[in-house]
């Protein structure tokens, strides 16, 4: 008899443990799944116009870009904006000379 009843606390034991493990990790996962679902922030409306040609030389994603002027640069999300148009790349296509040697 005393087995029994040691089995059924057992089982009751169990049983809580479970139950509190349970209720925990959900309410967990739902404030993640609603800090998730969460709308991002509304960009602000504005209106970048080609009339001011200021070039600026900004960077974004690690690459840089040359901009009309600044305003559309921003509104791209490039970063380190600078005036003046951005130095052109070296290019580095083809292949080299081989040179011949005189004996």
């Amino acid at each position: 008899m005393k087995t029994k009843n040691l089995a059924y606390a057992t089982f009751v034991v169990a049983a809580a443990v479970a139950f509190v493990i349970g209720s925990a990790v959900p309410s967990e996962a739902a404030k993640k799944k609603k800090a998730a679902a969460a709308p991002p922030p509304a960009p602000a409306l504005s209106m970048c116009t080609g009339m001011e040609s200021a070039p600026v030389c900004a960077t974004k994603g690690g690459m840089t870009f040359t901009y009309v002027n600044a305003c559309f640069a921003k509104k791209d999300g490039a970063t380190g904006a600078k005036a003046g148009a951005c130095k052109a790349a070296k290019s580095g296509g083809g292949k080299k000379k081989a040179s011949k040697k005189k004996m």
